[in-house]
């Protein structure tokens, strides 16, 4: 029954270190890379009442992320956008568009200038669907794992 209890613990510590050493390690390598990659493109441009700017942007296999910030507290209009997952704070949008190609235009639809700073940046998943495998992989070994383990430690006190 040893031999039992060091597959349990074994597969535990799989499983563990797959679901919550793999996956936090790669999301903050990505958002990491994200960052540092709209850091690195920021742009500041002015507009003048009801004038626009135009952002093309082409994932094209890749998912391209957009962040604009807004000095006034009145928010600009937004077209030319896919649905997506957006994130909208009082003066600031970040979204993520996974495919397609088009133009986000940014309207100044106030009598006031608006202040803007914007980037964009692409990101590919490399190996996503090996490293999706692995991270489930892991939730069934820590269930198997424990199972084992307790069963091993169950017939052991026997």
């Amino acid at each position: 029954m040893q031999i039992l209890l060091i597959v349990g613990l074994i597969l535990l510590v799989l499983g563990a270190v797959l679901v919550f050493g793999l996956y936090p390690y790669l999301d903050s390598q990505a958002s990491q890379q994200i960052l540092e990659g709209l850091n690195s493109n920021m742009t500041s441009r002015t507009l003048t009442p009801n004038q626009s700017i135009s952002l093309p942007y082409n994932a094209n296999g890749r998912a391209i992320y957009i962040f604009f910030y807004n000095s006034t507290p009145s928010p600009l209009e937004v077209k030319g956008v896919p649905e997506n997952d957006s994130s909208v704070t009082s003066s600031g949008i970040y979204y993520v568009i996974p495919n397609g190609s088009g133009n986000l235009i940014l309207v100044n639809n106030w009598s006031q200038n608006a202040s803007l700073k914007f980037s964009s940046t692409y990101y590919l998943v490399k190996g996503g669907a090996l490293l999706g495998i692995l991270i489930l992989s892991g939730i069934p070994m820590l269930i198997i794992g424990a199972f084992v383990t307790i069963f091993a430690l169950v017939r052991r006190k026997r």
